[in-house]
């Protein structure tokens, strides 16, 4: 039987976790359904040594680290199913609803990207769902205490449509996937989902929150290998500029900075 999606996997020097996200997949969905990609972008641990001699996978090696999105992409040329699933390396399964979302999203033809619920380790929910990343959303979160400009968790237990998802588990078939050119490959580490979702949106295609499906994500367990926590935020700024053009991130930011200024000095918090 031809399997029902293609699970796609970039990984760097996150052996272990990686290792166990394909445990999770392998305990909990069933037999044949899922094939599985790992895309290995250059890393220097164990994983080549792993994850090469390990039967039931695809292991792709790039010879260095080549960004998320063109893992995915790389990923995607050994896909063989209709539908493609891209996954952090730090994504744990709990249970088999995976395979509830997959059949909603065949089900509804107007779904161009669809994610399930995340929580952290200790099974709290962990918001992956973005607002309009707008001047005027992060002026009313950061100057008036309005959130709508972070990420959050709808609450809510049916599928819904929102405006973004977080690209760390997300579900696309393969006719969508090809119709927005993939991902695009200019953006080396975040805003790449973004841009995903904003080029789903000009095709009238809907981006659901699934909150039925569940998935742990070890939040940033790869990111910390990038840079230390207290300049964790600089990563941002070259994907943030492509989003949003140099004018638009910098008066943005200008925002965020200065509220948090305005906060601290007022002893304000939101």
């Amino acid at each position: 039987m031809k399997n029902q999606i293609s699970i796609i996997i970039p990984t760097w020097n996150t052996c272990k976790i990686t290792l166990k996200c394909l445990n999770t997949i392998n305990k909990f969905l069933p037999k044949n359904f899922a094939q599985i990609i790992v895309v290995d972008n250059g890393s220097t641990d164990d994983t080549q040594k792993i994850f090469s001699k390990l039967s039931g996978i695809t292991y792709i090696e790039n010879s260095s680290n080549l960004g998320f999105s063109k893992a995915n992409n790389i990923g995607v040329k050994s896909a063989t199913a209709n539908y493609f699933l891209f996954l952090n390396s730090d994504m744990e399964l709990i249970d088999d609803s995976i395979v509830d979302m997959v059949n909603y999203a065949k089900s509804h033809q107007n779904i161009g990207l669809i994610g399930p619920k995340l929580l952290n380790p200790d099974l709290t929910p962990q918001g992956s769902v973005f607002p309009p990343q707008t001047p005027i959303n992060a002026f009313k979160e950061f100057w008036l205490g309005q959130k709508t400009y972070s990420k959050y968790f709808p609450e809510l237990n049916t599928p819904a449509a929102v405006w973004a998802i977080s690209g760390g588990a997300v579900l696309i078939s393969r006719d969508d996937f090809n119709k927005v050119g993939g991902w695009n490959e200019k953006y080396l580490f975040y805003y790449e989902d973004l841009e995903l979702c904003r080029q789903i949106r000009k095709f009238d295609k809907s981006i659901i929150y699934y909150p039925q499906c569940r998935i742990i994500h070890q939040h940033g367990a790869s990111g910390t290998l990038i840079a230390d926590s207290q300049n964790q935020w600089r990563r941002l700024i070259p994907g943030s500029i492509k989003y949003h053009g140099f004018l638009e991130h910098t008066f943005i930011n200008f925002i965020i900075w200065s509220g948090q200024k305005w906060q601290k000095l007022f002893g304000r918090t939101i």
